[in-house]
């Protein structure tokens, strides 16, 4: 668990280098100071079993889920290997369909619309996966957020909705754009859904909560919320300079709550030694640049591939293959076909 942790911070903290660079990664949001819950998030997702959704600020999250780290840096840095779209979608946003970990909007909260109607599929086929959809707490002032949390409320689905708390929506702090000190407060009267707070800082207090959620949504009584409180130690992006907004003190207090070291200090007093750390963090050293190395020499995606996905393939359906089934009786105006329909 360290060692992906600690994996994680140094993919998240060279991650800008690339854009200094002029060679990509044109947008980053760091996940430092959410790594506590991210690493739970990521290791309770089953590849190849579940689907995860996640947000643009989960790089430990995928990481945790499956993602490698030569994966992350081909998203980042736009390569036709890509696993997420061959380079052509926006930096951050990291999937593997195959495994689960599924392609997202960038439209802030869309993705939760996305998870529960795949939730309503996985119960409509009696499966046993769960859909976790991962986000910040600022998603939840969006409309998307309220009518996918309130359908999966009424019609009891397996989706868990992981919500990392930082404090701001980017530059905007929490109290100027949410009812409730928690923002999971705004949901407490849906009867089928149950909130787990969490804290987001602690891997072992992460892992329980999702472990309670897990064990809940399995019940069949309905989806579930993990508010997990974190901190921004970083911007929001590498597009924000977070100094015009938060002063020094807020800042340092950021970084004394930082959850690597307090994991490390943790593995320390729980049988790992100083020697043992120090040889992951070396190893995961070595990973990172020869992942980066490979990466930088990757294939750039062809221009023709501009075009691939934007309309649907060609497709025949055999039982309408001419497109209708329906060709008698009296023509109709539009209006009056939807006006009968409705």
């Amino acid at each position: 668990m360290y060692a992906l942790m600690h994996l994680g911070r140094v993919l998240d903290d060279k991650a800008p280098n690339y854009l200094k660079q002029a060679i990509g990664w044109s947008y980053h949001a760091p996940c430092a100071g959410h790594d506590g819950i991210q690493l739970a998030l990521g290791l309770t997702f089953r590849a190849g079993q579940d689907y995860l959704f996640p947000y643009y600020r989960d790089l430990a999250t995928c990481l945790a889920a499956g993602l490698t780290p030569l994966e992350i840096i081909l998203n980042g840095i736009s390569k036709a290997a890509d696993t997420a779209s061959g380079g052509r979608h926006m930096s951050n946003h990291f999937a593997k369909p195959e495994i689960g970990i599924q392609n997202v909007s960038s439209l802030t909260g869309n993705h939760t619309q996305h998870a529960v109607g795949l939730a309503r599929a996985v119960k409509y086929y009696k499966s046993d996966a769960i859909v976790f959809s991962s986000q910040g707490e600022s998603s939840l002032s969006e409309g998307y957020c309220y009518e996918s949390i309130n359908g999966a409320d009424r019609e009891k689905l397996p989706v868990i909705f992981v919500v990392q708390d930082n404090g701001y929506g980017i530059s905007v702090p929490k109290r100027d754009q949410t009812a409730n000190e928690c923002a999971g407060d705004n949901f407490t009267g849906f009867q089928n859904l149950k909130i787990i707070r969490a804290d987001g800082l602690d891997v072992m207090d992460s892992m329980r909560a999702m472990q309670q959620a897990k064990d809940y949504v399995w019940t069949g009584a309905g989806p579930a919320m993990v508010y997990a409180t974190c901190v921004r130690i970083g911007a929001h992006s590498n597009s924000d300079k977070h100094e015009w907004y938060r002063d020094a003190q807020e800042l340092a207090a950021a970084k004394a709550a930082d959850p690597l070291p307090r994991f490390r200090a943790f593995c320390l007093e729980n049988g790992l030694d100083e020697a043992e750390l120090k040889a992951i963090e070396g190893a995961n050293l070595t990973t990172y640049n020869e992942a980066s190395d490979t990466a930088i020499k990757s294939a750039d995606p062809k221009p023709t591939s501009i075009f691939d996905f934007v309309i649907p393939d060609p497709w025949v359906s055999d039982k309408f293959p001419d497109g209708t089934h329906h060709e008698s009786g009296e023509a109709i105006s539009l209006i009056q076909a939807l006006n009968q329909t409705l």
